[in-house]
């Protein structure tokens, strides 16, 4: 039953798309002469996204620096710690 339903639908799928004529496919290309356009000043679009870009990066590399400095100032104080606990003695 379940055959049937499906080679019935595709052959009525199959006849829908042949019954449709290349007449309605067929489109043909006028050529506008005086259309409005708009103009986008595009240079400065791009100018801006690259400032964009170039900000965001500077303004990633700095955050990042400013944590790894915070990091090893951290790290420091933690061989300081160390140090005084085990008595100055280098535990490697």
């Amino acid at each position: 039953m379940k055959l049937r339903h499906r080679i019935t639908t595709t052959a009525m799928l199959v006849a829908g798309a042949l019954a449709i004529s290349p007449a309605a496919f067929a489109q043909e290309f006028v050529k506008v002469d005086d259309a409005a356009r708009e103009n986008l000043p595009a240079p400065q679009f791009v100018a801006a996204a690259y400032g964009f870009i170039w900000v965001a990066l500077l303004a990633y590399v700095f955050i990042v620096a400013r944590g790894l400095s915070r990091t090893q100032t951290e790290l420091g104080e933690m061989r300081r710690r160390v140090d005084r606990a085990t008595g100055g003695t280098d535990p490697r």
